[in-house]
């Protein structure tokens, strides 16, 4: 029973640091790309101005929760709720209501409910893990929506960017263009805003265009400020790089939806296991059955 325990805690681990060790390298592909912009002996830039150095202050500040404290509020939620999950372990520990279904499912013939018991036992474990990791969850879920808005919304920004400078227009009129179509409540259109503020109160346009990347930290976006350093510091079309950013752009999100559409059907398998193959076995198999145990091992009979 102990190796069980240790088993799923030892499982649990591992899928703590895959987790973290994907986001170490999805940030570092972004910085990659970003690097990349910057010319030969120019110095490393340092971080964005208002973006907290690495851990879990920089984690909620990319997922959106920017506000003062939000580090220790979330630490302050982690701990409080991972208190109240021992609690009710303990709580269910010492009621016996554990020991009372775990005898349950021992009772079970076939011995199929053995199978359960280590989860059952383990309770007291899990509990704490599973309400400690609701402000992570919900940090990683604001995170990915993030994300999701951010790439929806730069494509057609990246059209709209790509026609105005084909058209003649600067790239400031441009933005200007792009933030009266685009609403500055998603998070897109609130990093333009604060760009196009920074900007304007002086700042290196070079340097800014790294914040800009620091502050959102996706590939796509660092892409696309690395190109537009390029074009600025170098001298490069700017009509010709929005354009190509765009095709870029638009290639890669025709290979996500392809990549999503082919893995549909493996998808699927789960709630067809789960959910419809059980019914259809119940209602085909069920009778013959319910006959065979009738007929051979008395079983629903009234004697």
């Amino acid at each position: 029973m102990e190796r069980a325990i240790w088993i799923l805690l030892g499982l649990g681990a591992f899928a703590a640091l895959f987790v973290g060790f994907r986001q170490r390298s999805q940030r570092a592909l972004s910085q990659r790309r970003l690097s990349s912009a910057r010319l030969a002996g120019e110095p490393p830039s340092a971080g964005a101005e208002g973006v907290p150095e690495g851990g879990v202050a920089q984690w909620l500040f990319l997922a959106g929760y920017r506000t003062p404290g939000a580090a220790t509020r979330f630490w302050l939620q982690t701990v409080t709720l991972g208190a109240i999950g021992a609690a009710l372990g303990v709580a269910l520990q010492l009621s016996g209501w554990l020991e009372t279904v775990c005898q349950t499912l021992e009772a079970i013939p076939g011995r199929v409910g053995m199978l359960f018991v280590p989860v059952v036992v383990a309770v007291p474990v899990i509990l704490p893990l599973a309400f400690a990791a609701i402000p992570t969850t919900r940090v990683r879920r604001a995170r990915r929506r993030r994300v999701a808005l951010l790439l929806r919304d730069l494509y057609p920004a990246l059209e709209l960017f790509a026609s105005l400078a084909q058209a003649g227009l600067a790239f400031d009129a441009a933005l200007n263009r792009v933030l009266t179509t685009f609403n500055a409540s998603r998070p897109l259109g609130r990093e333009l805003q604060n760009f196009q503020t920074e900007v304007l109160g002086g700042g290196e346009r070079s340097r800014c265009f790294r914040r800009l990347a620091q502050r959102v930290e996706t590939p796509q976006m660092s892409s696309f400020t690395s190109a537009l350093i390029r074009a600025h510091e170098v001298g490069i079309g700017l009509a010709a790089t929005l354009r190509r950013q765009a095709d870029e752009l638009r290639g890669e999100l025709r290979e996500r939806a392809l990549a999503r559409a082919q893995s549909l059907p493996s998808r699927l398998v789960f709630p067809l296991v789960l959910c419809f193959l059980p019914g259809i076995f119940v209602m085909s198999l069920g009778p013959a059955f319910y006959g065979l145990l009738v007929d051979n091992a008395g079983f629903g009979s009234t004697r």
